[in-house]
């Protein structure tokens, strides 16, 4: 027979034990729940060889993904072309008019959307002076084929509000690998947002931007001699807009064109839909961090060859990243640009 003390021991005992069951139970709980609400961040890569030629057929062990240089578990990995979600800004400025750039343009942006896998999800943004939702998030081509075939000639240019709309519409989308077109022809002159967010809103993102510099055959030489700056004729300093449509790209991962001619800019589009099929795509569950507003920095290796690898160089864990930069729109109606 076991004495009152023995009794009193082991009862203890088993009651630290399953004290410490317990508090392991709730850690694995708390755990599985933060990843839960982790989303993946998902990277589109584009391998080359040393002659730039498209490498395929890599498996999932020749890559390696890293998050501030620490290695990170490849949760989904995928060479297969995917759905994506496809938003095209239009520059629909006054300037588009020269040479019918506008109708050109336009063409292009047909083009983008029939190129996209089935089961892709699009939006259409053209802008002037104002950002103007003409078709919101759907699964459905023709409703973006037909809002881009009545696009019509407008005003001056918000480019950087038109970004940042984008990247509010993108936010919202149901596919994990995330696009934007721009096609453009000219300086912002009329953004409310200065171009510095616009680059710190793209770096953070978790999309690519390719962008197309529809520019005329006078202002493509000077954009490209010229510094991050341009002075007006009347005195006034902007941004040069080569500039700026090759930091977004590549900021994001992506990659900028600035066809000289019609030509060119067809052969623009098959490249961006040719990339957008070839990419290979590597998700990873982002390391929890206590700012949620830190930037995380990217690298992606490739071994097995000599090869040249693309990819977004950062995304930022910002839990804002989905609230709209501009007064809500319903398809059809300008952005208000007065706050």
């Amino acid at each position: 027979m076991f004495s009152a003390g023995i009794i009193q021991q082991r009862g203890m005992i088993s009651s630290a034990i399953n004290r410490t069951v317990v508090a392991l139970l709730l850690l694995l709980a708390a755990q599985e729940t933060l990843r839960v609400n982790v989303s993946l961040v998902t990277v589109g890569v584009q391998v080359t060889d040393w002659l730039g030629r498209d490498v395929r057929g890599l498996k999932v062990e020749n890559f390696s993904i890293f998050d501030n240089g620490v290695p990170q578990k490849i949760e989904s990995f995928s060479d297969e072309e995917q759905p994506i979600t496809l938003g095209i800004l239009l520059d629909r400025s006054d300037s588009m008019s020269y040479n019918a750039k506008l109708d050109r343009a336009k063409e292009a942006a047909v083009a983008l959307v029939r190129s996209a896998r089935d089961g892709s999800e699009y939006f259409y943004l053209p802008f002037d002076d104002h950002v103007k939702l003409q078709a919101d998030l759907t699964s459905d081509p023709h409703q973006i084929e037909t809002a881009i075939a009545g696009t019509t000639l407008g005003g001056g240019t918000a480019l950087y509000d038109a970004v940042l709309e984008g990247l509010s519409r993108s936010a919202t989308a149901h596919q994990p690998r995330q696009v934007l077109v721009i096609i453009s022809d000219g300086a912002d002159q009329h953004s409310i947002h200065p171009l510095a967010e616009v680059i710190r809103k793209v770096r953070d993102a978790k999309l690519q931007v390719y962008t197309i510099g529809y520019f005329g055959k006078d202002e493509e030489p000077f954009f490209r001699r010229s510094g991050q700056k341009l002075t007006l004729i009347d005195g006034r300093e902007v941004d040069n807009p080569r500039y700026v449509l090759r930091r977004l790209a590549t900021d994001s991962g992506a990659e900028a064109f600035f066809p000289r001619s019609d030509k060119e800019l067809a052969e623009a589009v098959r490249k961006i839909a040719h990339d957008l099929r070839t990419q290979y795509t590597l998700s990873f569950y982002p390391p929890v961090s206590v700012n949620d507003n830190e930037y995380h920095q990217l690298r992606v290796d490739v071994r097995g060859g000599r090869y040249g690898v693309r990819a977004r160089p950062g995304y930022s864990t910002s839990s804002n990243s989905s609230s709209s930069f501009l007064r809500p729109a319903q398809p059809g109606q300008s952005q208000s640009r007065s706050d």
